[in-house]
């Protein structure tokens, strides 16, 4: 087993900077390498100052050195832990989740991964593990080091906003309000709770439970059978249960010790108990004024305790629950009168068509007895009566059939399939048929649904209503009171065949006079269907662009979500070296350059900027809030300016840039604007053409406008994309790592200034792989009336370096009100840089109180208050005789001209964006000096 001094050496010899991802034996270095000594005491006790797991584990999984962080995991000295193997310390279940890197570590290769571990005693800690192995001078491992860290709480807060999230989607006002409970408890037992019910108040005072989950399917049983169980009212003289007390209008109530509450014994309690619970929460779910429901999230883990912070978690579940349910409400409203004018549209509908019916049965009567008059022979008739009466009545399919002597003749059929024709011609005249009973009694055969015919013919109803007949009637021909024949009608839906129907076809039996009507009601059939193709053609189209506008919908939240994370990942990282530098000795300090990181801060700080500045600037677009500072301009110095800007991604991509522009092409513009304009374009040609590729940008005046063309030789544009590449949020499909970044909206700003310049753009591509030319065409100026001032040079970007602390005319008295503690903190400390007095509060009353009682020469307040907003705060300041000097300056994460429009109206002296940066701070400062 390795000694705590080799650990030591080999320990010492990883940490150079200069060494590889393994540890080498250092006893075994050669001679031309130089050694490092490190004193064995002096770094077990760095060990035992840190707060995760830190050890050093020879080839047979034995503990050779570990620090004082395992007796806090473990609850043994670490003594003990010296010496035994792996597996007998953090157990089996620990030891089978980790036994695959440890393989992997000792076998030469660096392992570095999370997991949850349940370990020895029990308890379930979520680890992030650092396995680094120990190599021997001749290149076996010896061992490895192992770095262990509790990241639990960072998983359960994850674990928590993904929670609320997923919740909120799952609250769906269609499926109503019980399925929205079991969705959000069947999520919650799935991430943030062992144990997730919802109670409402029944009119007998109990407690039932509407919806109990479980995340132990073993326990599914127990909590369905919990379900069905009502926990009663308290027996007068007895306090009420922490439920009861809630459901009862009360506040949210946290337990953190189920089994030492006073309470113990009550039915919500002891269920909880019976479920493994140790402690939990229980919050309100209000609406209309009173509390609809109570809703309970509990925790099974021995060593978590329910604390405030998830009162609050469950408090906001509470108020997000209680959203949807006004959105259920408003829901069933909805439906409720859109049901009622439905039913009073088909109503009148009906009526409507109840109407028209009488009016066409009068009028077709009218032309079959007109066509009719000139039916000399009886096949004339039966045509007819075929052609004019099927389509009279509404019927599908029609059959003139009479006696010839013993059999029957079809004189005339329409719509009937071939074998049909054949069975008319050899039915019995004595046949059990609809056809045959009408012949034999004289009396019409009704027959409105398969229902009604297979009742009265059980045996052939299947070939009585085939094909697409559903109900039929058979009327009787009749002459001088003998039947001579049968028209025979059938319809391919159910009919009632009601008093005034029957009369209709008995009339068209017995006169023939529907023939116009029918060509009308095939006029209407048609023109019915073709309304209900466009009618789901349109349907169609709609549909496809509700889901393409939903689908780009989700593409730019899932690229704003990764270009927001892209540069909080690094300003994340270097807080956290910051962190570590202030946690240093002087003298460690004394050899850090902190400067690398700070640059990299404000870099990602002006990424995150930019994509916010580029989303104003969309919507101002688009409200036509932009206004452009407009000047003679050359184009190409605007063009060197672009070029500047993005001379460092162009860099980093390796890419050739190939310029043509001509001098002296004037335009009357916004040197910004345009700026901006010309860097998207370059911004997108370099982002989508693959590295070492060709950038070329060329500039002309052509027939009176100037042309701005940019090409490259990067992915191109397929011909479906193209038309749409000026659209918001619109990209070509990516790859998963998103490369490129960007959150599409590049090339809308491009067009919409363009167009604010009275100009136009225009987009080519020969395809996938052929590369992209984006041209731009603004009106070129006239000739200038005065020599004009050459343009001022462009502004160089602020150096990383912080500037040294500038003094104002006097050092003021500062009121600092913001309920953003971190940012007031960040803001005093800056202006106490600069020689200032500060005082804070972070809220209204309190921040009234201050400005009372010093004085002060500058307030920055917040706008954004909880309570009393900071347009009433300095309405009240400004209210204060004593107060009339005091410069008051706005702060709000809002940057709209209304917002600043309305400070001013408010009182504001100045409105300043967040994040403040310090010259705009300090230029405040200058401006408020002689107010004081």
């Amino acid at each position: 087993m390795a000694t705590r001094e080799d650990c030591g050496y080999a320990y010492a010899e990883m940490r150079r900077p200069e060494a590889p991802a393994a540890a080498h034996e250092s006893g075994l270095m050669s001679a031309g390498e130089p050694s490092v000594t490190v004193d064995a005491e002096e770094l077990q006790r760095l060990l035992d100052a840190l707060p995760a797991l830190v050890s050093y584990i020879d080839s047979d999984e034995r503990y050779g050195v570990v620090n004082r962080a395992y007796e806090r995991w473990f609850g043994e000295d670490s003594g003990s832990v010296v010496g035994r193997q792996v597996r007998e310390v953090i157990g089996d279940a620990a030891y089978a989740a980790v036994k695959p890197h440890i393989t992997a570590v000792l076998a030469g290769r660096p392992q570095d991964f999370e997991s949850p571990l349940t370990y020895r005693n029990g308890r379930r800690r979520h680890v992030r593990i650092e396995y680094i192995p120990h190599l021997g001078a001749s290149g076996d491992v010896r061992g490895f080091f192992a770095l262990v860290a509790d990241v639990s709480e960072q998983k359960r807060a994850e674990d928590a906003r993904r929670f609320l999230a997923d919740a909120s989607a799952a609250l769906d006002p269609v499926q109503g309000r019980d399925a929205g409970f079991q969705r959000v408890a069947a999520l919650a037992v799935a991430s943030v709770a062992d144990l997730c019910a919802v109670h409402t108040l029944e009119p007998d005072g109990s407690a039932h439970a509407r919806v109990v989950a479980h995340a132990d399917p073993a326990k599914a049983e127990l909590a369905a059978r919990l379900t069905r169980r009502s926990c009663p009212p308290p027996a007068p003289g007895t306090p009420p249960s922490p439920l009861h007390e809630v459901l009862h209008g009360g506040h949210g109530r946290l337990l953190p010790d189920l089994a030492g509450h006073a309470l113990a014994g009550a039915d919500h309690l002891a269920a909880l108990r019976e479920l493994g619970c140790r402690s939990a929460v229980i919050v309100p779910i209000r609406g209309d004024g009173c509390v609809l429901a109570a809703l309970t999230l509990a925790s099974a883990e021995a060593d978590r305790t329910s604390d405030a912070a998830d009162l609050a978690f469950a408090e906001e579940l509470s108020r997000r629950i209680e959203v949807a349910l006004q959105r259920v409400r408003l829901y069933d409203m909805a439906r409720e009168a859109e049901s009622e004018a439905r039913r009073r549209f088909l109503a009148e509908h009906e009526a409507r068509r109840a109407a028209e019916r009488a009016a066409q049965r009068m009028a077709g009567l009218q032309r079959i007895t007109a066509a009719l008059a000139d039916a000399l022979t009886s096949e004339a008739v039966a045509r007819v009566v075929v052609d004019i009466g099927v389509a009279a009545a509404g019927a599908h399919a029609g059959a003139i059939v009479v006696t010839a002597g013993d059999e029957l003749e079809c004189l005339m059929e329409v719509g009937h399939e071939r074998n049909a024709v054949e069975r008319f011609r050899q039915m019995p005249l004595d046949a059990a048929l609809p056809l045959a009973d009408a012949l034999r009694t004289g009396t019409p055969v009704w027959l409105r649904s398969r229902e009604e015919c297979s009742a009265r013919y059980p045996h052939i109803a299947s070939a009585v209503l085939s094909g697409a007949t559903v109900s039929l009637c058979c009327l009787p021909l009749v002459v001088q009171e003998r039947p001579i024949g049968v028209l025979r009608l059938s319809f391919a839906e159910p009919r009632p065949f009601d008093r005034e129907e029957q009369e209709f076809l008995v009339a068209v039996s017995r006169q023939c006079a529907q023939a116009m009507e029918r060509a009308r009601l095939h006029e209407e059939r048609a023109a019915f269907v073709e309304r209900e193709r466009r009618v789901a053609l349109e349907n169609a189209r709609l549909y496809r662009e509700a889901h393409e506008a939903d689908r780009r919908k989700d593409e730019f939240i899932a690229m704003l979500s990764h270009e927001l994370r892209n540069p909080l990942a690094p300003l994340t990282t270097g807080l956290e070296l910051l962190q570590m530098s202030a946690q240093m000795s002087a003298g460690e300090r004394a050899d850090r350059d902190d400067r690398q990181i700070l640059a990299t801060l404000e870099r990602q700080v002006k990424t995150i900027v930019r994509l916010v500045d580029d989303l104003l600037d969309v919507s101002r677009i688009t409200q036509g809030k932009i206004e452009l500072k407009r000047e003679r301009l050359d184009v190409a110095s605007v063009v060197e300016a672009a070029i500047e800007s993005v001379r460092p991604l162009l860099v980093q991509r390796g890419h050739d840039l190939v310029l043509s522009v001509d001098p002296g092409v004037f335009v009357h513009g916004d040197r910004v604007r345009l700026e901006q304009v010309i860097v998207n374009l370059l911004n997108n040609a370099i982002k989508y053409t693959n590295p070492g590729g060709r950038v070329s940008l060329a500039c002309a005046a052509i027939a009176g406008d100037a042309r701005i063309r940019v090409t490259d030789t990067g992915v191109g544009i397929s011909a479906e994309l193209l038309p749409h590449v000026f659209d918001p949020f619109m990209q070509a499909r990516r790859t998963l790592d998103r490369s490129q970044g960007g959150l599409g909206i590049g090339l809308t700003l491009v067009k919409r200034l363009t167009e604010l310049h009275g100009g136009r753009v225009e987009a080519l591509s020969g395809g996938p792989g052929e590369g992209t030319a984006i041209s731009v065409w603004i009106p070129l100026a006239g000739a200038p009336s005065a020599p004009a001032e050459a343009p001022a040079p462009p502004a160089l970007p602020p150096a990383l370096e912080a500037a040294p602390p500038r003094a104002t005319t006097r050092a003021l008295h500062v009121l600092l009100v913001d309920d953003n503690v971190d940012a007031a903190e960040g803001l005093r400390s800056v202006l106490q840089l600069h020689g200032h007095a500060v005082s804070m509060a972070h809220d209204g009353p309190a921040a009234l109180e201050a400005a009372r009682a010093s004085k002060p020469d500058l307030v920055l307040l917040d706008i954004g208050l909880p309570g009393m907003d900071g347009y009433e705060v300095v309405r009240r300041l400004r209210a204060e005789p004593e107060l009339t000097r005091s410069y008051i300056a706005a702060l709000s994460g809002y940057g709209q001209d209304q917002d600043r429009r309305r400070s001013r109206e408010a009182g504001f002296d100045a409105y300043l964006t967040k994040p403040v940066a310090t010259e705009q701070l300090l230029s405040l400062l200058d401006e408020a000096a002689p107010r004081g």
